[in-house]
C-alpha cells in the first residue's frame, strides 16, 4: 500500500480548508479515503498544533486529529531514535518543527505531503504537492 508522511499545515487543511491543498496532495488523501493509501502523521505534528493553539491560532485540536487517526488512513508516528538521528543530521534546516516533520519522513522512508517552499527546495525528502 501507498504510504506517505505529512506536514502539519497539510493536514490543518485537509481537515478544515481542503481546496487549499495541492492536486498531488488531493488525490493522495482520497486515495487514502478510498482505503489505498495511508497517511502518516508524525508526532510531533500534535505538539506544533498545540503551540499553535496556544498562540491564539485556530487551528484542529487534538482531540480533532484523534478523530482523523480512528476514521480510518491516518496512523501516527510516534517519535523514536530513528527520527532522532535524522534531526541530528539536518542542523542547516532552521525552524525545529521543519526539522523534525522532515526527520519523521527521513526515517519512515516516506514523501512528504507539504506546501512548504524551503521544505521542497531543501531536497531533504521527497515531496507531494502540485
Amino acid at each position: 500500500m501507498k504510504r506517505a508522511c505529512i506536514d502539519t499545515h497539510a493536514l490543518v487543511w485537509h481537515a478544515t480548508r481542503p481546496k487549499r491543498l495541492g492536486r498531488m496532495a488531493i488525490r493522495w488523501l482520497r486515495e487514502a479515503d478510498a482505503g489505498r493509501a495511508e497517511i502518516v502523521i508524525p508526532a510531533i505534528a500534535l505538539i506544533e498544533l498545540t503551540r499553535l493553539r496556544e498562540a491564539g491560532r485556530g487551528v484542529l485540536g487534538i482531540q480533532q486529529v484523534e478523530a482523523l487517526l480512528a476514521s480510518g488512513p491516518f496512523e501516527l508516528q510516534p517519535l523514536d531514535l530513528a527520527q532522532t538521528l535524522e534531526f541530528a543530521q539536518l542542523d542547516t534546516v532552521a525552524d525545529p518543527f521543519d526539522r523534525m516533520i522532515i526527520a519523521a519522513a527521513r526515517a519512515a522512508e516516506l514523501p512528504l505531503i507539504t506546501a512548504d517552499g524551503a521544505i521542497t527546495a531543501s531536497a531533504l525528502v521527497t515531496t507531494i504537492w502540485d
